[in-house]
């Protein structure tokens, strides 16, 4: 990877997996460029998986309680 996964966005480490992705489909790369490129791939992969993980922990859901009052309460997966 040519920067930093901390530098990169969600939206750039999509785009460089889905190049990854692409070159490994095309078939035109050597045994081992195929296994280093496979390997970037899943650290993307994770790198991605723990971005939403940490963007589904801060979602906040708004509910209207009746009364017009808006109130917000964290988004919890364990419910």
């Amino acid at each position: 990877m040519p920067r930093k996964k901390q530098s990169l966005s969600f939206e750039d480490a999509i785009i460089q997996l889905e190049k990854i992705l692409s070159m490994l489909e095309d078939g035109n790369l050597s045994l081992d460029d195929s296994l280093a490129e496979f390997s970037k791939g899943v650290e993307l992969y994770k790198y991605c998986y723990d971005l939403l993980n940490k963007a589904e922990g801060k979602v906040k859901i708004i509910l209207d309680d009746g009364n017009t009052d808006i109130k917000e309460i964290e988004f919890n997966t364990n419910s």
